[in-house]
């Protein structure tokens, strides 16, 4: 479990305008860094993060030098011992870590709610225009939904690991013979091995 420190939380709270204390965080800030308290061991000394300000057209914005890389952020992750950034903590997003398979099957449904469309699967007809939805944003909409889905299919019909594979009635692949006869024999001779 992470905790995701903000800056702009924490400047929004005004804790860059002057020194400040959020006992519940565990942080004190001041002008040019922060202060990030242990929740789970009062005595060990605090972890001291800067802040590093950069000059906008609204006025200053500050930022989080990462402990680690010393690049600006402005978030970061504290894992009760340390505060990193994202990449030096190697955190992943939700699309990071699914297949392209899937990012595209997810896309489709997304898109296929949007035209009202909730059971409907990749290869499917695509359903009619909704009531008062311009037809210009209907046929935005098919376009994208006509690319995704044809590279998704491209996927399922090229993709060797998926030929050929008979699935059980929840969807799950079963295991091919030639796997099961291997592990068969494998068995026998461990068997016989002791």
């Amino acid at each position: 479990m992470r905790r995701e420190i903000s800056v702009a939380a924490l400047a929004k709270a005004g804790g860059f305008r002057q020194a400040m204390k959020f006992p519940l965080w565990g942080i004190e800030t001041a002008r040019d860094h922060i202060r990030i308290f242990s929740v789970r061991d009062r005595q060990r000394p605090p972890e001291i993060i800067n802040i590093d300000w950069r000059e906008m057209h609204f006025g200053p914005r500050a930022y989080f030098l990462c402990p680690r890389c010393r690049t600006r952020r402005s978030f970061l992750y504290h894992d009760g011992l340390f505060c990193y950034c994202r990449v030096c903590a190697g955190l992943w997003y939700w699309c990071q870590r699914k297949r392209h398979r899937t990012r595209l099957l997810h896309r489709s449904h997304r898109l296929r709610l949007t035209l009202g469309d909730q059971f409907g699967k990749p290869g499917e007809p695509f359903p009619a225009r909704r009531y008062l939805q311009t037809h210009q944003r209907y046929h935005r909409i098919i376009a994208k939904l006509r690319t995704i889905e044809q590279q998704y299919m491209h996927i399922i019909t090229h993709d060797r690991r998926y030929i050929g594979r008979e699935r059980d009635q929840l969807g799950r692949f079963l295991p091919s013979e030639a796997s099961a006869d291997d592990s068969a024999t494998d068995e026998a001779t461990e068997y016989l091995g002791r």
